[in-house]
């Protein structure tokens, strides 16, 4: 124990610090391990959570497919429906400003997920992600009926959520236990197709019984689509090429500005823990002078005289008495003062038993004034320098 005492603080905040440096490495690690598969639900990915055969199902239907990212987020020219599958990166507001004016153009938005991202995309247009406590077997059909093909009901498959919103200019296409899951609305000139249920868009959902006539009427809400633009951009996927335009963009995208961003976090946690972020305090000039013990005394007597304390004062007095006198004899001074003499005149019976009860007595008084409290006090500082 005595060794850790003389360990100093610095080197607590230095073996703390590498702790912490220790789980962040570890964790990047194992982030990096689980992250070398593709995102769910991008159009090159042929694991079970990928969309790869939605993608060459599409082409065979006669629709125009492709994945196509360049320098900076653009929507290829000619594109009437583009995927929002499961987005990984959040969509930032020079981008939603790309699609809000494709969307005035008269283009189709599909977005499909439950995730952060996803959750921040249904929010720009005033939809969000909420979760159902009671599990429901199915999903329900909602007017208008979607008949491209015709369809009823699906099985729930997945997690138990839904969307909610304030707005009234929607169209409802599935419902979860009343709430709804797939909806549409117009958007300027263009279209906005929402839902939470991504199973049927990935490898393995497409083998299910129902899916993929729901992903069919899904591509019929946007119409008489013909160019379909899966966003890869928002999966990560990026041109080696691609230019990072500011400060922010450059911290937030590239190694070197996460290296920059993390010792940054370390050096604030460092000076925050050290308590040293606008220095050392300088103590002011009066708090330097000390006041002398006899006014300490002084101000405590004027509080107990001021709080009425002359009971409690002449109880002290009234107990050290007795103790005092009794301590030769071993005589226990919670004893009733009667008790307390009959046991004392035993032990010394040329002591004046009158005079220390009648001060017993006046001890113990209610309502003692000041100058009697004094004169007490007196009393029985002689009776204990006997």
């Amino acid at each position: 124990m005595s060794r850790l005492r003389t360990i100093s603080r610095d080197s607590w905040l230095a073996i703390g610090l590498f702790v912490v440096l220790a789980i962040i490495s570890a964790v990047s690690i194992y982030q990096q391990t689980r992250g070398q598969g593709d995102p769910a639900l991008t159009s090159f990915s042929n694991q079970p959570d990928g969309a790869q055969a939605l993608r060459l199902w599409l082409e065979s239907l006669g629709y125009l497919v492709n994945d196509r990212v360049s320098s900076t987020f653009v929507i290829p020219e000619g594109t009437d429906l583009m995927l929002l599958l499961e987005p990984t990166t959040l969509i930032e507001s020079h981008e939603w400003q790309v699609i809000d004016e494709w969307l005035e153009a008269g283009g189709t938005l599909l977005v499909a997920g439950n995730g952060f991202v996803a959750n921040q995309a249904f929010s720009h247009f005033d939809f969000a992600i909420n979760f159902r406590a009671a599990p429901v077997a199915a999903t329900t059909q909602q007017n208008p009926l979607m008949l491209s093909p015709p369809i009823e009901a699906l099985p729930l498959s997945e997690t138990f959520l839904t969307l909610q919103t304030e707005r009234d200019d929607f169209v409802t296409h599935f419902t979860l236990g009343g709430a709804p899951v797939v909806v549409s609305a117009s958007q300027a000139n263009g279209r906005v197709i929402l839902t939470t249920f991504t199973v049927p868009l990935t490898n393995q959902g497409l083998k299910e019984d129902g899916y993929a006539e729901f992903v069919l009427n899904l591509i019929s809400v946007a119409g008489d689509a013909e160019q379909v633009w899966f966003d890869e951009w928002h999966h990560g996927v990026r041109l080696e090429s691609a230019e990072v335009v500011g400060i922010g963009a450059w911290l937030r995208r590239t190694p070197l500005g996460h290296a920059f961003l993390f010792m940054a976090a370390v050096i604030f946690v460092a000076l925050l823990l050290q308590g040293r972020p606008f220095g050392r305090p300088v103590p002011l000039p009066q708090d330097t002078s000390r006041r002398a013990p006899l006014e300490y005394i002084t101000a405590l007597a004027n509080l107990s005289r001021r709080a009425g304390h002359r009971t409690a004062v002449m109880q002290d007095y009234h107990h050290r008495l007795k103790k005092r006198v009794g301590h030769r004899y071993r005589l226990d001074p919670t004893l009733t003062d009667e008790e307390f003499l009959t046991q004392l005149a035993d032990y010394h019976p040329n002591l004046d038993l009158a005079a220390l009860r009648s001060l017993l007595q006046r001890l113990s008084a209610a309502n003692i004034s000041e100058s009697d409290m004094v004169q007490l006090a007196a009393e029985v500082a002689e009776w204990l320098n006997h």
